[in-house]
């Protein structure tokens, strides 16, 4: 069979009789009567799978420039942060800006575990090498925190930042450059 016979169009043109006749006009009239008919159907079947809602945001109340700030700093389209966000706000998550420090964190994580896991496996052979198992665990942990906090709390001094961002992004460099440039324009004009 020849996917002409197989088509639900090519079957929805023979049901009419249209294909008998073989005008021109009237077979492209049908065929645009069915692909309306399909897309129509498409829609009704998205939407039962798949509801949609529409949001509105207002720029003089600065909503729109607040939600499309926040999207560019989690790296996501507005649409994609919108549906992030709430339903990170249903499941009482959160979304995480830079997915980067979260992979960071677990593989300081992995490491950690991977520490302990080393430190009981050692065989012991008296009751106070249990203890010194204890305190290298216990003082692994505590590393562990002050390294997370260190990379989260005290994030790198502007400089550090830039220069870290410019050997990722070596465009950056440019584009800082011609800020700096306009910013001394400005501050000339001033003065």
């Amino acid at each position: 069979m020849s996917k002409r016979t197989n088509s639900g169009m090519w079957e929805y043109l023979e049901n009419l009789g249209v294909l008998e006749r073989g005008i021109d006009v009237e077979i492209k009239e049908a065929k645009k009567a069915y692909r309306k008919e399909y897309l129509l159907k498409y829609k009704q079947n998205q939407r039962s799978c798949k509801p949609e809602f529409t949001v509105s945001f207002s720029n003089e109340k600065g909503e729109y420039n607040r939600v499309g700030h926040a999207s560019k700093s989690h790296k996501m389209t507005i649409t994609a942060f919108i549906r992030a966000a709430t339903l990170a706000y249903i499941s009482k998550t959160f979304i995480t800006p830079e997915r980067g420090q979260i992979a960071h964190i677990e593989q300081m994580l992995a490491q950690c575990l991977n520490e302990i896991k080393t430190i009981i496996w050692q065989k012991e052979r008296f009751y106070w090498q249990r203890e010194q198992k204890y305190e290298a665990i216990e003082k692994r942990i505590t590393k562990l925190e002050e390294e997370i906090e260190q990379y989260i709390r005290r994030p790198l001094p502007v400089d550090e930042f830039v220069k870290k961002a410019i050997s990722k992004d070596p465009t950056l460099k440019e584009q800082i450059l011609s800020i700096l440039n306009l910013s001394n324009d400005n501050q000339n004009q001033i003065s």
